[in-house]
């Protein structure tokens, strides 16, 4: 067909056929995980999939950070064990495995039981996109209680006992994205519920551009409202404020940058790290890491070290850097 024939029948749909690329998570003794990332044909709202199977794995705790994007995710085995960090270890030793797991926008790290066996599919999903995805709104998505299961509903435990059934990755990452983008095509486009708001649109891209340093009333005098205005339609959508979001997305960039240099020299310089992500000094990177992940950068980078030298936390540096 030539270009011209092919202009004027209008531009060609998008490929939804998702393209796979593997990895592996390695240790001195061979591959500990093999893990498939959905390069393409992921659906709006999901900025990224990625499959993950333990091969050899030592069975610990895991600690999950907070972060700007909602985790879903559909496991291949009995199921995710997670609490709140905030509940310790105590508390994970009550968890029940969960095959659906989703929350919402936590600021505060989880505890994950790290098991030698666990398989499933993770994805990172824009929290403005959690209402036509997954049915609610990110203020609806629970943020101590990590089984998704009644929150969701029986689409997505369908989902995943469809996924599980599956062979390969290609396929399963084929089954999320039809039954995801199935969803978005259920939503009806006139209904009042569904829509965002155009502030609030902008809001966020103001905020995510500035990597969190923008100040909250600038971003609300831009969007043409005020200070509390602006604040509700984030507490009402998100579940949280403008300044916490923006607080989030600072840990976020910091986490990334702390990954990013202790990968190329084995350490961080985090006086560095604290200017480039808008602290006001080191100090202040320290309180806000403190409270975000539940312990001192220094302690983070010491507990995390062998994950991140093996390639762990590189999917939010794809997204922030990419």
């Amino acid at each position: 067909m030539s270009g011209n024939a092919r202009a004027a029948q209008g531009p060609a749909p998008p490929d939804t056929t998702p393209q796979v690329g593997t990895s592996e998570g390695r240790t001195a003794d061979g591959p500990a995980w093999d893990f498939a990332n959905a390069r393409t044909g992921r659906p709006p709202g999901i900025d990224a999939m990625v499959g993950y199977r333990a091969l050899d794995v030592p069975e610990v705790i895991h600690r999950g950070l907070p972060a700007s994007r909602l985790t879903f995710i559909l496991a291949l085995d009995e199921g995710v064990e997670a609490t709140s960090g905030t509940a310790g270890p105590e508390g994970l030793s009550c968890a029940q495995p969960a095959p659906v797991v989703v929350g919402g926008l936590h600021m505060t790290s989880s505890l994950v039981q790290q098991r030698g066996s666990q398989a499933g599919i993770q994805m990172s999903v824009h929290p403005l996109a959690a209402r036509a995805l997954l049915g609610a709104p990110a203020a609806g998505l629970p943020v101590e209680d990590f089984d998704a299961a009644g929150v969701l509903g029986r689409w997505a435990v369908d989902l995943q006992e469809r996924v599980r059934e599956a062979n390969g990755w290609e396929d399963r990452f084929a089954l999320v994205s039809a039954g995801l983008r199935r969803r978005l095509g259920q939503q009806d486009p006139g209904s009042r519920s569904g829509r965002l708001r155009p502030e609030l649109l902008r809001a966020w891209w103001l905020l995510e551009r500035s990597g969190g340093r923008a100040r909250v009333g600038d971003i609300a005098k831009d969007v043409g409202l005020g200070s509390r205005r602006l604040g509700a339609l984030f507490q009402h959508e998100l579940g949280r404020s403008p300044k916490q979001v923006a607080g989030l997305m600072r840990f976020e960039r910091a986490v990334a940058a702390a990954a990013r240099s202790v990968r190329a020299t084995g350490r961080a310089d985090l006086a560095s790290i604290a200017a480039d992500c808008g602290y006001a000094d080191q100090p202040h990177l320290t309180r806000e890491f403190s409270r975000f992940a539940g312990l001192a950068p220094g302690e983070w980078i010491r507990e995390e070290f062998r994950n991140i030298q093996d390639g762990g936390h590189g999917a939010a540096e794809d997204r922030l850097h990419g």
